[in-house]
C-alpha cells in the first residue's frame, strides 16, 4: 500500500473485526481488483480461500450476476417493500422455494444477524398467539454463532465477539454435550443414546418455557469450525416437536451449497420450523437474508388488523431489488452449473490438501471436513497444546498474506472454505503457500 493510502485509511477508517494497534505492524492490504477465486492487490495477487469472510460462494466478479445487478439497476434499485411487489421479489421468492419446497414462505431481512433475530422474533410472537405465553425461553448450543447485534450475541456463545456487552444481553442458556465428530474419518457417525440422554436432561427441565432452540446446523463456523452428528439435530428436532418448542437452524454459513445441499438440514433429513439464510444466497454480491417458515407457523398472524397479530418487524432495505438481482442470479447460476453436486463429489480434494499439509508440517491434528469446509487444529510438533497467547494462527495469517493467500485461521484452527466453484488448479495452489506458511512460522 502507499504510504499515503495507508496514511489516509488508519487515520480515518476503524476496520472491523480487529485490533487497530496490530495495524502499525501489519498494513492493510490494498485491493485493486478481484475475480474469481483472486483477489488482486497493489503486490500481487491474492487466493481467496476463505471466500471473503465465507460469502463468496460463486467467488469474485461471476459475469452472469454482475449482469443481472447491472439490468436491475436500470429499472429501479431499492423500493419499500410494504405493500409495493414487483416481479423480481416474487420470482426470487420462487426460486428460494424451488431449492427449498419443504417451506411456504420467504421473509426478508438486511442481514444474517438480522434474519436470526427475525427468526427470535416470530417464534416468541407464534408461541404467545397460540396460547403458550409462558413461551419465552430459548436455548443454543455450545460454541455458536449467530451474529453480531446484541440479541444474537447472547445466542451465541462466542466470548471473543460477546463478553464486553454482557450487561446487555439477555440470558439464553446453551446446550452443552455436543456430540462433536473431530475427524473426517468418522463422519458422520451415529449418536449414541447415551450422548442424548445428556442433552436430553438438559431440555427437559425447560420443556414448558421455551419458545425456541436456535443452532447452526451440523456446522458451527466462528466457534472453531466444528461438525457434529447429523443425526444429533434429528434427536433434537422430535424432542421440539413432541414438546411444542420450533427449532431455528440458522443457515447462513452452511446453507446454500457450502456442504453440498441447499440446507445443512437436510444431512439430517430435518425440516426446522425456521430456516435462515443469507452470505451464499446472493453468493456475496450484495447483503441480503431471509426466514423461511411454512403455512402453519405463517397463519398464527394472519387476522384482521385488530387483533395486533400482524408480524411488525421492519427493515429499511428489506427486499432491496439490488441484493434480490444477484440473490436471483445466483441460485440461477446454482441450477445451471450443478455447483451443489460438484461440492458432494469434490469435497475429498479439500481432505487430501489437509492431510499433505498434516504430513508436511507435523503441526495439524483433528482434519474434518464436508462440502467445501476443511479445518484443523494446530498443536506443537510434540503434539502438546499451543499457547494461545503467542497466537500463531495470526502469525500464520500474516505469512499466508504475503504469499499470497488470504487464509485467516480461527484462533489456532486453520481451515479452507473456498468458493464453490473454484478451480482445482487454484486449490492446488494453495496447498505450497499454506505449507510454507506454516512452516515459516513454526521454525522462526
Amino acid at each position: 500500500m502507499s504510504d499515503s493510502l495507508q496514511k489516509r485509511d488508519l487515520d480515518k477508517l476503524w476496520h472491523p473485526c480487529s485490533q487497530m494497534k496490530d495495524y502499525e505492524t501489519f498494513s492493510p492490504v490494498h485491493i485493486k481488483s478481484a475475480k474469481g477465486s483472486i483477489i488482486h492487490t497493489e503486490n500481487g495477487e491474492l487466493i481467496d480461500i476463505i471466500s471473503s469472510w465465507w460469502c463468496k460462494s460463486l467467488g469474485h466478479g461471476h459475469s452472469q450476476i454482475i449482469s443481472a445487478v447491472k439490468q436491475q439497476l436500470d429499472s429501479f434499485e431499492h423500493v419499500i417493500l410494504a405493500n409495493t411487489t414487483n416481479e423480481l421479489i416474487v420470482s426470487l421468492c420462487e426460486k428460494i422455494l424451488k431449492f427449498c419446497p419443504e417451506y411456504d414462505k420467504v421473509f426478508f431481512c438486511d442481514s444474517g444477524s438480522d434474519s436470526v433475530e427475525v427468526a427470535i422474533k416470530m417464534a416468541l410472537q407464534y408461541q404467545l398467539q397460540i396460547g403458550q405465553s409462558q413461551r419465552t425461553g430459548f436455548m443454543s448450543l455450545e460454541n455458536g454463532y449467530h451474529g453480531e447485534t446484541v440479541l444474537t450475541l447472547a445466542t451465541g456463545d462466542c466470548g471473543l465477539y460477546s463478553k464486553p456487552y454482557e450487561a446487555l444481553m439477555p440470558k439464553i442458556d446453551k446446550i452443552t454435550e455436543v456430540p462433536y465428530v473431530n475427524s473426517y474419518r468418522d463422519w458422520p457417525g451415529e449418536l449414541i443414546e447415551e450422548e442424548w440422554s445428556r442433552v436430553e436432561a438438559q431440555l427437559n427441565p425447560r420443556k414448558s418455557t421455551l419458545a425456541g432452540i436456535v443452532i447452526e446446523p451440523v456446522l458451527q463456523g466462528a466457534g472453531g469450525m466444528l461438525f457434529y452428528k447429523p443425526s444429533f439435530i434429528s434427536k433434537l428436532k422430535e424432542w421440539c416437536d413432541a414438546n411444542g418448542v420450533l427449532l431455528i437452524a440458522d443457515e447462513i454459513l452452511a446453507g446454500m451449497g457450502r456442504l453440498g445441499y441447499a440446507r445443512a438440514s437436510e444431512l439430517a433429513n430435518v425440516v426446522p420450523d425456521i430456516s435462515v439464510f443469507s452470505k451464499g444466497l446472493s453468493a456475496g454480491f450484495s447483503p441480503i437474508a431471509c426466514a423461511l417458515t411454512t403455512n402453519k407457523i405463517f397463519e398464527v398472524f394472519y387476522d384482521d388488523y385488530e387483533s395486533g397479530k400482524a408480524f411488525m418487524h421492519s427493515n429499511t432495505y428489506c427486499g432491496n431489488a439490488v441484493g434480490a438481482s444477484a440473490a436471483l442470479a445466483a441460485l440461477s447460476v446454482y441450477e445451471q452449473e450443478k455447483t451443489f453436486e460438484r461440492v458432494r463429489k469434490d469435497s475429498k480434494l479439500l481432505v487430501d490438501l489437509f492431510e499433505e499439509i498434516s504430513s508436511v508440517t507435523g503441526v495439524l491434528k483433528n482434519i474434518r471436513c464436508q462440502g467445501f469446509v476443511v479445518a484443523a487444529d494446530l498443536l506443537n510438533k510434540d503434539g502438546s497444546e499451543l499457547d494461545s497467547k503467542k497466537r500463531v494462527g495470526y502469525a500464520i495469517y500474516k505469512e499466508a498474506m504475503k504469499r499470497g493467500l488470504l487464509m485467516r485461521p480461527l484462533g489456532n484452527t486453520v481451515y479452507f472454505l473456498p468458493p464453490l466453484n473454484i478451480s482445482e488448479e487454484i486449490l492446488h495452489r494453495s496447498l505450497p503457500i499454506a505449507v510454507d506458511s506454516i512452516k515459516a512460522v513454526f521454525e522462526a
